[in-house]
């Protein structure tokens, strides 16, 4: 689906905004809008809910109820992943395909606008896309091309996004996907963009940093009553699409013994969207906010992490490139407080 034809025509049609109360229909189809109802579902966002522990993640919340919206850069392979659930989940309320590339920050903003003008009813945000290790490549606007998409792409997607999650009369939740690489990052503020001696590993490990920064940061910046609880986690080390740049498209014979063994201490998608599944659904975790995750459980990050300045050079850092990308007026759009 397109920026343009987003929300689908009977998302539309049934317009459940914010501030409207909607209800789903007995079927499990998209929203109606009886008089008087109460909306009795809630609406996630995942973005690469299309593979690996994303698409776990929103299936999951399909079973549990939730009306899902798959944000994918892909439109073939998203579509592909809102049959399999539809197949696996009969009856869910909904599940809704959202075309926006993090490596484009005016393809984040468009999208993010449009959602926001419908007034899409929002719950949950779980920012999982990501990039592994991949070779030296940038973003549409020039970025790192792990830290466009692992971190400056869903700065900007969450920042859009918060009017419609920020509501004192009903709890919400962003998940931000990180990873213990984190433990080994570095804010290089003087080479954010990695473009001396490129090193995938080093690259990678500043932008999962920066995911645990960037919700420290936010669970700070957010105003008192807005009802939004902001956690990152470690989902462990995951056999999925992520790894694509780590192993040889046509090992040798000899390296297969090594990667076969390798498999074995890897979780599968399943294991590895646990904790995401937590934070984004569980009554344990309301209210909870500002914490990193590991197997469902708070645990310490990284020294770094915890730096107060770090955190706020990095936010007013996204905001200067966001500007640099978009222009001034989308400035307005990020928490400046």
């Amino acid at each position: 689906m397109s920026v343009a034809s987003f929300p689908s025509a009977a998302f539309r049609a049934a317009r459940p905004t914010i501030t409207r109360q909607v209800r789903c229909s007995s079927a499990g189809g998209p929203p109606t809008n009886p008089a008087g109802a109460a909306r009795d579902y809630k609406v996630a966002l995942v973005t690469g809910g299309n593979t690996g522990i994303g698409f776990i993640t929103a299936q999951s919340l399909a079973e549990k109820g939730y009306y899902v919206v798959l944000g994918c850069r892909n439109k073939e392979k998203a579509e592909a992943a809102r049959d399999r659930i539809n197949a696996a989940v009969p009856g869910n309320r909904g599940v809704e395909v959202a075309t926006f590339d993090l490596a484009d920050l005016a393809s984040v903003q468009a999208w993010a606008s449009r959602a926001r003008d419908f007034g899409l009813p929002l719950d949950v945000l779980v920012n999982n896309a990501g990039v592994m290790a991949c070779p030296e490549l940038k973003t549409k606007d020039g970025f790192e091309y792990q830290l466009g998409v692992n971190h400056m792409g869903h700065f900007l997607l969450t920042n859009m996004l918060l009017p419609l999650l920020t509501n004192p009369e009903r709890p919400s939740r962003i998940v931000n996907v990180s990873s213990a690489a984190h433990m080994f990052g570095h804010m290089n503020f003087d080479d954010l963009q990695s473009t001396q001696n490129y090193d995938a590993w080093r690259a990678y490990g500043q932008s999962k940093l920066a995911n645990v920064l960037f919700t420290y940061e936010l669970a700070k910046r957010l105003p008192p009553g807005s009802n939004t609880a902001v956690n990152s986690l470690h989902p462990g080390v995951v056999n999925t699409e992520l790894g694509r740049y780590l192993l040889p498209e046509k090992p040798a014979w000899w390296q297969l013994p090594f990667l076969n063994g390798l498999k074995a201490f890897t979780l599968t998608p399943e294991q590895g969207a646990a904790t995401s599944i937590y934070l984004a659904s569980s009554p344990e975790v309301e209210g909870v906010s500002g914490k990193y995750f590991d197997k469902c459980k708070p645990i310490v990050s990284s020294k770094e992490s915890y730096d107060p300045k770090v955190a706020a050079k990095l936010w007013n850092s996204s905001a200067e490139l966001v500007e640099g990308a978009l222009g001034g007026a989308a400035v307005k759009d990020l928490m400046t407080v």
